[in-house]
């Protein structure tokens, strides 16, 4: 698949999805979007570096569901700052990490805070196109799932949150992102061309495609889909 198709097929506009439809996969258990293992590109480019960093580093992970990588970080003596929209993700990332946690209500942001007792985790529950809260600095961030979800009309409010967390030429953005013709499949996970990032993030940002990986069998298998070609490709993205 040539730059040029990426570019002309990620131009489609498919269906719109609401939050209705998260939740639904959720209380039905069609997750197969979470994985029971941590994410190979996340264990190279971040986890691998953190764990020989004395100073603590503080993870943000957009859309985290329940993610293991989330735990991982704790494991390795680092901070977590999780957002998900799905009630239902955060409180099974607790009950199946055995993590104990409070949790706080934010009356005016509509928000549920659940914050770890005795391990440096917070994640907040609400919708992240919206999210307003203060966060600490933050040294890195993983997004596996989160930015090829969203509707492709949500994709610029998207970069504005992930901008607003950002400190320039410091935080280290590893976005990872789907690659393939629509007239095969229209998502999720959406259509996200390298074009697309770069017409995105490239005045505000420096970016580097750092892996680019034919994920057409593996897709195809765990998703029952007949894709003639599937691209993953992880992005780094650093603000100027």
């Amino acid at each position: 698949m040539t730059d040029a198709n990426h570019d002309q097929q990620c131009q489609y506009s498919p269906k719109i999805i609401d939050q209705s439809y998260w939740n639904d996969r959720w209380l039905s258990g069609k997750i197969g979007f979470n994985r029971l293992t941590v994410n190979k590109h996340f264990d190279k480019h971040i986890l691998s570096k953190i764990s020989s960093i004395d100073q603590q580093q503080c993870v943000l992970f957009p859309l985290c569901g329940k993610t293991v990588d989330m735990k991982a970080v704790l494991d390795a003596g680092h901070r977590v700052i999780g957002i998900e929209y799905v009630q239902l993700g955060v409180e099974a990332f607790f009950e199946e990490t055995n993590i104990a946690h409070e949790i706080l209500t934010d009356e005016e942001n509509k928000c549920q805070i659940y914050q770890g007792i005795d391990r440096p985790v917070t994640i907040y529950c609400t919708n992240f196109l919206t999210f307003n809260q203060p966060l600490p600095p933050i040294d890195w961030i993983f997004d596996r799932g989160g930015f090829v979800a969203v509707n492709v009309s949500e994709r610029e409010q998207y970069r504005d949150r992930l901008l607003e967390v950002m400190t320039p030429k410091h935080t280290q953005l590893y976005l990872l992102a789907s690659c393939y013709d629509q007239s095969d499949f229209h998502g999720p996970p959406r259509c996200v061309s390298p074009e697309d990032i770069d017409r995105l993030f490239g005045e505000s940002c420096s970016t580097k495609l750092v892996e680019a990986i034919d994920t057409t069998i593996e897709f195809n298998q765990h998703n029952n889909q007949k894709l003639r070609r599937m691209e993953e490709h992880l992005h780094l993205i650093i603000r100027k």
